[in-house]
């Protein structure tokens, strides 16, 4: 006859066992989202750059890694996984073969989680550069750019001005520079397609899931945040689809500044960046909205 002990011996080692099978289960093990298991199923056919920053930061597709990082960037807890905190630091990539042709990004997407605070102060001011494909050339704006204005309100406020920008290149040969910001646009009126068009975000205290998309059929250059759609000049008129300027660089925490290795452009006059960056990814196509929410949640869902 078994004794108490050996019956809790057998307890606490089949409790152990349940225990240990139940943290090895993966995506594929849990409830679906939207019908995807993780975020990496969602637009996977379009997906051309990714950045997960889980155990190092190279980009995942191409394992391409930093060419040069500039001041103080490190790893931290993210959102999904581990992610890349940037306090007054840079990282710039060597061209990736996907996203450096001139048609590579006719119309394309960009998602990303970021935990930034604003920084209205007279040393760190203006742009918060977050991500950018960048070209050599005069323009330091650069092809595509994700980027929140900061210089408006004390890091306290819970505003947060999300802002998008591409530049494409026109048969001309002639630049046209595009942006859209997430704020309500009340102050034009009549037929402008852009008159009381977007929202107010309120996400500077926390994580926030930001997507742009570039569709160059309907001209619509959207930003979504916490898979809000809250832009407000999102039509750009008769813009093109993107024409590329080429060879080009990723980068984080930086526009493409001389001090960073941009030849032909300018000396830093903004700061590079402070924030915290998780789980960027660019897609060749403009995702729905329903790709976007599934991608929210999913994030949500550390997933």
């Amino acid at each position: 006859m078994k004794s108490r002990s050996s019956y809790f011996k057998v307890w606490a080692a089949a409790l152990a066992l349940v225990i240990v099978v139940g943290s090895c289960k993966d995506d594929d093990d849990l409830p679906a989202i939207d019908g995807y298991n993780s975020s990496d199923e969602v637009a996977s056919s379009n997906l051309v750059a990714h950045w997960s920053f889980d155990d190092n930061n190279n980009e995942v597709k191409s394992s391409t890694a930093p060419a040069n990082t500039y001041g103080t960037v490190s790893s931290t807890d993210g959102k999904i996984g581990k992610a890349l905190l940037v306090d007054g630091g840079a990282l710039v990539y060597p061209v990736i073969s996907a996203i450096n042709t001139v048609d590579a990004l006719n119309n394309f997407s960009v998602s990303m989680w970021i935990n930034i605070r604003n920084n209205k102060t007279t040393t760190h001011k203006g742009f918060t550069p977050l991500f950018g494909i960048v070209p050599e050339s005069s323009d330091f704006w650069g092809n595509i750019y994700a980027l929140a204005e900061t210089q408006e309100y004390l890091p306290t406020s819970d505003t947060l001005k999300l802002k998008n920008y591409l530049s494409t290149t026109l048969p001309s040969g002639d630049q046209s520079g595009q942006d859209n910001i997430a704020f309500f646009n009340g102050d034009l009126a009549g037929s402008n397609e852009n008159a009381q068009t977007g929202k107010w975000f309120l996400g500077a205290k926390d994580w926030v899931h930001y997507v742009m998309t570039w569709d160059a059929t309907t001209h619509k250059f959207e930003i979504y945040a916490n898979a809000v759609a809250s832009g407000g000049y999102t039509n750009r008129g008769t813009t093109p689809v993107l024409k590329m300027q080429v060879p080009a660089r990723a980068v984080f925490g930086t526009m493409a500044f001389t001090d960073v290795g941009f030849h032909g452009t300018r000396a830093a006059d903004q700061p590079m960046g402070h924030y915290t960056i998780d789980d960027v990814r660019v897609f060749n196509a403009p995702l729905s909205a329903a790709e976007i929410t599934a991608l929210f949640n999913l994030g949500t869902a550390g997933r």
